[in-house]
């Protein structure tokens, strides 16, 4: 039982648990900080990089700069793979720039400008558009590549004079990577302290410079995008989500209720299985018990028999004394069957009692008379206070086996007194009996079991003393049975106990004779 109340708790605890996501959002205010010196570095890096190129666009322009030194300006620049002059809508001039990286496949784009003498447009070539190359639009600008890879880059020096340079965004993006990790560290330190989910995202939605530490999934609570010349940014942030577990109050007390219910159960079926066994013993016990007090008073009896046989003729007065032993042992031998079948009655619920007219002080003095020659052979004296003379209304043979229980018990554990007190006395309808002796009483840690089945005290107040055990729980259960009950009274000396039945009174006309 207790190990499945143990699974029963466990499987309930996992039943009832409930996991639970506390979302915290992110501190909008370091975010944007964060985000504001973001901007601005780029905003830097592409006027540094816008201004590179500016230079080169105005040198170029220049019919006093050499080629070769062109060129060398141009293989300077970052990502730049070539430059192309035009004028008046013509390709004037072609310097090349930084060669690309070993291995590199992506093919470096062509810049042609629109209508440009009619000819067959590659598809690895970006178009000038006419508004650019006639200054009908503004100074400068970004064209994307046909191939992801490369942008173009053109500046008008003059009203006719367009510089076109062709970026490779790869080594740019390289680049711009090496110095943003460089730079990160000072402005990310307050959200890195903060604990806050923060990363940035470059051109092509690639995630750059995302914590190391920081873990998200899922939508980004905050976008903050930024463009410039060198592509397009964003900075993300995440909401923290801290993840704890609770539980199901009504599942966890179900759980709870079951597995208490089996321990009870367990429990309960534990104790009545110990008294099962208890009982058993007990049981057996009494049977080995009866056995003994039967056997003992028909030896006695068939001894005396043959005693008294012998010595009849001779010795009269012997065979008489002996005569009386076998009539004292009779009597003994009936009450034990008596308070056998008694409590067998009780057991099977087939005990009836029968209020019959009886004068409870002849019943106690009949029971007496049974008990006489023992108390006489064991010295023990007898004092009676009468007074419950008048006729009543009560089971006789139930008074007369309660009455012969209490006189026994004193006869077997109290003989060493010497004296059995007797008191009868009516208190309005009720019968009161008191029986008392001067024995050694009883020990306090037995005053609660005397009245129990089988109950039998050990050691000094019952050593030696043979019994069934069942004559005091008899004696109170027939009490109840009358509407009575039978106490166990406190004493200084010896042993008190006290019968309290009801007894109406029973109206009979009788002769002085008969009362007497």
């Amino acid at each position: 039982m207790l190990a499945a109340a143990a699974l029963v708790l466990w499987g309930g605890e996992r039943m009832s648990r409930r996991t639970v996501e506390d979302r915290i959002p992110a501190d909008r205010d370091r975010v944007f900080d964060f985000a504001a010196s973001f901007r601005g570095e780029l905003d830097r890096l592409d006027d540094v990089y816008a201004g590179h190129l500016a230079e080169i666009a105005s040198s170029t322009a220049s019919a006093w700069l050499p080629v070769d030194a062109s060129e060398r300006r141009c293989e300077n620049v970052i990502g730049l793979r070539s430059c192309y002059v035009f004028a008046s809508s013509q390709r004037t001039a072609f310097f090349s720039g930084k060669k690309p990286a070993v291995g590199a496949s992506s093919r470096i784009p062509e810049v042609i400008a629109e209508g440009d003498g009619g000819r067959i447009v590659p598809r690895s070539a970006v178009v000038l558009p006419k508004e650019i190359l006639e200054g009908v639009s503004t100074t400068s600008g970004w064209l994307p590549g046909p191939e992801e890879g490369h942008q173009v880059r053109w500046i008008r020096t003059e009203p006719a004079r367009v510089i076109a340079f062709v970026i490779d965004e790869d080594e740019l993006a390289e680049c711009l990577q090496k110095h943003l990790a460089a730079w990160m560290p000072g402005p990310m330190a307050p959200l890195r302290e903060a604990d806050e989910r923060v990363a940035i995202q470059g051109p092509g939605g690639k995630e750059w410079l995302a914590r190391a530490d920081a873990s998200h999934t899922g939508p980004a609570a905050m976008s903050l995008p930024h463009r410039t010349g060198l592509g397009e940014w964003q900075v993300l942030a995440w909401d923290k989500l801290e993840t704890g577990s609770t539980h199901d109050a009504a599942t966890l007390i179900l759980a709870g209720a079951i597995a208490c219910g089996l321990i009870l159960a367990g429990i309960s079926l534990q104790i009545q299985q110990g008294r099962a066994l208890r009982l058993a013993e007990e049981r057996v016990s009494f049977v080995n018990r009866v056995s003994h007090e039967l056997g003992t008073p028909l030896t006695n009896i068939l001894l005396n028999l043959d005693l008294a046989g012998r010595s009849l003729d001779t010795r009269p007065a012997e065979a008489q004394r002996r005569l009386s032993l076998v009539h004292e042992e009779v009597r003994r031998l009936g009450r034990l069957v008596a308070n056998v079948l008694t409590f067998s009655r009780s057991e099977r619920k087939t005990l009836e009692l029968a209020p019959t007219a009886c004068i409870p002080d002849q019943v106690v003095e009949d029971m007496l008379a049974q008990f006489q020659p023992s108390l006489d052979r064991r010295k023990i004296r007898v004092e009676w206070q009468r007074g419950a003379g008048n006729s009543t209304l009560l089971d006789a043979d139930a008074l007369a086996q309660i009455t012969g229980n209490l006189i026994s018990n004193v006869e077997k554990y109290a003989g060493s007194g010497g004296w059995l007190g007797l008191a009868t006395s009516m208190e309005g309808d009720r019968l009161v009996l008191r029986v008392s002796d001067r024995g050694p009483g009883i020990p306090a840690r037995f005053r609660g079991r005397i009245f129990e089945p089988f109950e039998r005290i050990h050691g000094g107040v019952s050593e030696g003393a043979s019994g069934t055990g069942l004559g005091l729980a008899i004696a109170r259960d027939l009490a109840r049975r009358m509407g009575g009950d039978l106490l166990l009274c406190p004493s200084e000396t010896g042993t008190v106990f006290e019968l309290d039945l009801p007894a109406p009174p029973h109206l009979a006309i009788i002769s002085h004779t008969e009362v007497a």
